[in-house]
């Protein structure tokens, strides 16, 4: 008789109950990775199918060439077979063991000094022991269990060639009359388990709270994940995959040291990686790429090993009391549930959109829960989420092409040019005490009263627009007394909500429609972040501040969000990394060191702009003390700085130009021949396109070149003159076309850089002629490195004097806000 048909007549004589797998011959490549056997190898789908003895015999006769034996899988799901695999000293182990092995069936092979006992493990002690490894006796055998194990057909041989291929045979016993395994068995099992078992598991206390998983203790879940891997078979080399998915779904709900020693204990049982483990944990350089979802297969977690081990352990035999009682707790909660989801979706997105109208915040609040209790969620934080996805599905757009998006006009808006992009989210940070939300304050009043802002040591032109403030930081009696410091005026476009939190994404896109503010403040991040403000230092804290920035614009009006946030104990950055990657601009507040005091004295305050998308990292603003002990605000940063010999300080010297022959015009072309900016065509061109995207230039009509007739853009710096501070009077005639508001450009014609009239009052080349007696100047602060009106030593003079200094009220009415006290 063939050897096939050997190995069929003994598979067709397995009695039905127990899992059986064919196993690949010797030489037979098999699997996606393209494995090559070693004769010890089981069909791959033996793992997750219960193959009974009809199912394998059906495989070898389809493909006879492919297999040459017979495994059987040992653990809960067969029936708790267990294989007490004699590798070496059977004589003496078989002594010492006496006839507890005389009834058991016994196979052997042509290796000498070695058997393969079967017994099955009563099923009251199925949830209470373990396999046990070679390595793990030391005395030449080991336990399978969970594990599957030749018993019949062909022997390929041992790995060391000293026992020669050959046939596995059943010489003792009978498949169908598998006696109970001994006592001693079964005490080597129940210790290997409690040994291997983490001491987070051993002997806990249950905290049965929750309504779900999420509200379960790490050591309840560790329980449920503990006693699954108990039945999870190892599939052996090759299944690399499968051992990622699980450690994967350890992971998901134990993404920590706890959930790395279980996966490390599981992983460490499997035989054919014993070498493996000789060089160290091969799971712990993998599990920080599992935690971080590096590759990590979706919708994984606990409930889908709990649905996997079922496959093998469908009774649940493996759990303990404690933890079957937990699992039948979320089972039972997450059926009543299901039971109570009545409400159709587009019921609750239309009653969600309602209560958004609701103006009694604690009402809507309120009746948001018991939306959500009716929805069958635990609190309103699931309702808003699924209402903000339904906003942003209606807001979609579809996909475009990289050629539409760089000819899409997209412009970017400055509330204070160069200062306050729009839109934009800034994250305004200090120490307690240091100014923030006076500085916040200020900012509020120049844009709520369109009060001209010193930039680059010239007043320019504000947006003026509503403001918006969500308070959660401070009491209202703070707010008050802050607010009258900095002298807003009573009628100031100005809003303050007292109930905001950041994760009520859907209120705030409604608050944002509803008042359109220019400036919308936040005070302060911690303030507002309700019960998570605990996590800061976690990356998920981040979240609400990335979906600002990401759907500014998009989901709401286009604004300029300033979040205050506190600084840490040391006065950096507080919290998470992911806090300032998420926003488009940071700003820090402190005080000035040793260098800076000599140069701004002990009342001043610095902030940096530490980080910008817009590229004003770098720039400062000062809060400096008047002599009247009043505060101002203003850009601290020079107009040219003269230590920068980068081809990037073409930029400031072409802002320079512009500002010192305002209100007249130039063009690119004379730009490029002026001397003092000193670029090339391209370095002058890309100066103009950044100025005119921080809105400190603007580009008039186009004007004719004499010389070869083309067309040409008219540029003009835009400054402020005359917004109730003490400028000069405009007394230079402008050319046909323009404006002589001085802050706005509009409609202008003719190459002013050529005008030539010489009336009194009027301006020849660069140089202001004016009736009246010299002019107050717009007295920016100053720096070390830079001249009077931020400009460097070596640049042109500016028109108006550097000399005459301001009163204490031209000071505080041309450069900032007056405020008191610090926060």
């Amino acid at each position: 008789m063939s050897p096939i048909k050997q190995l069929l007549e003994f598979v067709n004589s397995l009695p039905v109950g127990p899992a059986y797998a064919p196993i690949y011959a010797k030489g037979v490549v098999f699997g996606k990775h393209k494995n090559v056997s070693k004769g010890k190898s089981p069909h791959e789908n033996g793992h997750y199918t219960h193959y009974s003895p009809s199912d394998v015999a059906l495989l070898l006769e389809k493909s006879p060439e492919q297999f040459s034996a017979i495994g059987l899988y040992t653990g809960i799901r067969s029936e708790g077979l267990v294989i007490l695999d004699v590798d070496a000293n059977l004589a003496s182990l078989s002594k010492k063991w006496g006839d507890s092995l005389k009834d058991a069936p016994k196979i052997i092979s042509t290796k000498k000094n070695a058997a393969k006992f079967i017994f099955r493990v009563p099923e009251d002690q199925r949830a209470l022991v373990k396999g046990i490894t070679g390595k793990q006796t030391g005395q030449g055998y080991e336990v399978l269990w969970g594990m599957q194990g030749l018993i019949g057909g062909v022997y390929p041989g041992s790995s060391d060639g000293k026992y020669p291929a050959g046939t596995y045979r059943l010489v003792q016993g009978d498949f169908n009359d598998i006696p109970l395994a001994p006592e001693w068995l079964l005490a080597e099992m129940r210790a290997r388990k409690l040994q291997d078992t983490p001491p987070q598991a051993k002997g806990l206390v249950k905290n049965r709270r929750g309504l779900d998983f999420n509200g379960r203790t790490q050591d309840e879940i560790a329980e449920i994940v503990h006693d699954c891997l108990q039945v999870m078979p190892h599939l052996g080399r090759g299944s690399e995959d499968y051992w990622w998915q699980i450690g994967a779904m350890i992971a998901e709900v134990l993404p920590n040291d706890l959930g790395l020693t279980l996966w490390s204990a599981w992983s460490a049982s499997d035989p054919d990686f014993e070498e493996d483990w000789s060089k160290g944990d091969p799971c712990a350089s993998k599990w920080p790429l599992i935690v971080g979802k590096a590759g990590r297969p979706g919708n994984v977690g606990l409930g889908s090993l709990i649905k996997q081990a079922d496959e093998y352990d469908p009774r649940r035999e493996r759990f303990q009391d404690s933890s079957r009682k937990t699992l039948e707790e979320v089972e039972k909660d997450q059926v009543q549930r299901v039971q109570q989801v009545a409400l159709d979706y587009a019921e609750v997105v239309e009653r969600a959109k309602a209560l958004l109208e609701v103006d009694n915040p604690a009402e809507m609040n309120y009746r948001m829960h018991c939306l959500a209790v009716e929805a069958g969620y635990r609190d309103a934080e699931k309702i808003d989420r699924i209402l903000i996805d339904h906003m942003a599905y209606e807001n979609q757009s579809d996909a475009i092409s990289l050629k539409q998006l760089l000819e899409t006009d997209f412009r970017r808006n400055y509330l204070i040019p160069d200062l306050l992009p729009k839109p934009a989210v800034v994250l305004l940070y200090g120490s307690g005490g240091d100014g923030k939300s006076m500085a916040a304050w200020t900012l509020l009043k120049h844009i709520a009263t369109g009060a001209p802002f010193v930039i680059r040591g010239q007043l320019v032109p504000v947006e003026q627009g509503p403001v918006l403030i969500l308070n959660g930081d401070q009491p209202m009696v703070q707010l008050q007394e802050q607010l009258e410091e900095v002298d807003v005026p009573v009628d100031a476009p100005v809003t303050i909500r007292t109930d905001f939190q950041l994760q009520r994404f859907a209120y705030f896109c409604k608050q944002v429609h509803k008042y359109k503010p220019s400036l919308v403040i936040i005070d302060s991040l911690i303030g507002c972040s309700g019960g998570k403000a605990f996590d800061e230092n976690k990356s998920e804290f981040a979240q609400p501040l990335y979906w600002l920035t990401r759907n500014n614009g998009v989901m709401f009006p286009a604004t300029t969000i300033v979040v205050i946030h506190h600084a840490n104990k040391a006065g950096g950055f507080r919290g998470t990394s992911s806090i300032r990657d998420a926003v488009d601009e940071v700003w820090s507040l402190k005080k000035p060191d040793d260098k800076q005091i000599e140069q701004t004295g002990q009342a001043a305050r610095i902030l940096t702009v530490e980080k910008s998308r817009s590229g004003r990292g770098g720039t400062q603003l000062l809060m400096k003390q008047e002599k009247d002990l009043s505060f101002t605000l203003s850009d601290w940063t020079p107009e040219v700085d003269p230590t920068n010999a980068s081809p990037s300080g073409i930029t400031d010297r072409v802002l320079q130009r512009l500002r010192v022959v305002y209100p007249a015009l130039r063009t690119q072309k004379d730009l490029v021949a002026d001397p003092l900016c000193g670029g090339s065509v391209q370095g002058v061109k890309k100066s103009i396109q950044r100025l005119l995207k921080r809105g400190l230039i603007a580009e008039g009509e186009k004007t004719l070149d004499a010389a070869t007739g083309r067309p040409r853009f008219l540029y003009q710096a835009i400054l402020s003159r005359g917004e109730g501070v003490n400028v000069c009077p405009l007394r230079e005639k402008p050319s046909t076309g323009t404006g002589s508001d001085g802050g706005h450009v509009g409609g202008h014609k003719g190459d002013t850089s050529t005008d030539s009239h010489e009336e009194p009052g009027t301006s020849k080349g660069d140089t202001m002629i004016s009736d009246s007696p010299e002019c107050p100047p717009s007295h920016p602060l100053q720096r070390k490195e830079s001249a009077p009106k931020g400009t460097s030593g070596t640049a042109i003079r500016a028109r108006v004097s550097e000399t005459e200094e301001f009163s204490d009220e031209e000071l505080d009415g041309s450069m900032g806000t007056a405020f008191s006290n610090w926060d």
